[in-house]
């Protein structure tokens, strides 16, 4: 893994809370971009062989149907699993209910689907605790270094996933990064969390690299809904082994895949400690997996948070 001695990480920081967004080139050498990515292909194809699916809950309070599926475009299989994925997990908290419709819920509790784009494009949930080749990538010493001045040295992980986009799909609607999402405007005036996606494929125009509006960061607004091109767009591009970043608030999407490949992405989003993050990092660790963190690392994912890591 390569850090170039002359990126300066204070340089990247201030572009990126003037325009929102920044991207670094050629961060990971091609060698380990090679072997990042067939990582993600097996644990991809196997996700996709073998779907999470807990089956059946005898919950007894259901507010799955108040949600609207269709957003995510799924296939009909995968909007069950995804039901039975929920009620599982309302099950397991003692049949607690949310206290607000389901629309209003923070996508914490709601988890996105694995397949989407009628099952063209695919999402790797907790992938540092699939394969820990991925470690090294949240503690890369210029990403580090932005973070520890952004957020604070007690800065945590709120997800760490694989987005691949798969070909001939549309974009992706404008959005923000929870816990923005729960927030009523105005926003914030500084930062609470930090997007970043290293690049497993390059990110092209015509491939699904991210789209950003710059300068959208300042506005404290949302976005608006749908998928319309909007003033200062700009397009995330840059070969593999390359880093895009983007500030929470900052409006973004990813693009539409007009090629026959696909783009994978590691999406690895840092926040301030107090933040709740967008899936717990610390199950199913074990300590062998632990073992293999640094201490800061092994901080960051949640650890000595409240429950102790299990063998």
């Amino acid at each position: 893994m390569l850090t170039d001695s002359k990126i300066d990480p204070g340089q990247m920081l201030e572009r990126l809370n003037a325009d929102g967004h920044v991207v670094i080139e050629n961060l990971v050498d091609k060698a380990t971009v090679a072997d990042l990515r067939d990582r993600v292909e097996r644990i991809l194809a196997h996700e996709r062989e073998h779907p999470a699916d807990p089956g059946d809950s005898d919950i007894s309070v259901d507010q799955v149907a108040d949600i609207d599926f269709e957003y995510w475009r799924s296939g009909d299989d995968e909007i069950e699993r995804m039901k039975n994925r929920i009620r599982r997990r309302q099950a397991d908290e003692f049949d607690t209910p949310w206290p607000v419709r389901a629309d209003e819920v923070c996508i914490s509790f709601i988890h996105i689907p694995s397949l989407f784009d009628d099952g063209r494009s695919q999402r790797i949930f907790n992938l540092i605790n699939k394969d820990v080749a991925f470690a090294p990538l949240v503690e890369h010493p210029v990403v580090l270094a932005m973070m520890d001045e952004a957020l604070g040295r007690d800065a945590i992980v709120l997800d760490m996933s694989v987005n691949h986009v798969g070909p001939h799909t549309d974009s992706a609607g404008w959005h923000i990064d929870s816990p923005l999402t729960q927030i009523a405007e105005p926003l914030p005036n500084f930062t609470l969390g930090i997007q970043t996606a290293w690049m497993l494929d390059d990110f092209t125009f015509d491939n699904g690299a991210t789209h950003v509006v710059t300068g959208s960061n300042h506005t404290q607004r949302k976005p608006p809904s749908g998928r319309a091109v909007l003033e200062n767009e700009t397009v995330l591009e840059g070969p593999a082994g390359s880093i895009a970043m983007w500030l929470s608030q900052t409006w973004h999407r990813h693009g539409a895949n007009v090629t026959d490949g696909v783009r994978n992405g590691v999406i690895i989003q840092y926040g301030r400690s107090w933040v709740k993050p967008f899936v717990d990092l610390r199950t199913p660790m074990t300590a062998e997996q632990a073992a293999a963190f640094s201490p800061r690392l092994r901080y960051m994912l949640g650890c000595n948070a409240s429950a102790p890591v299990r063998g």
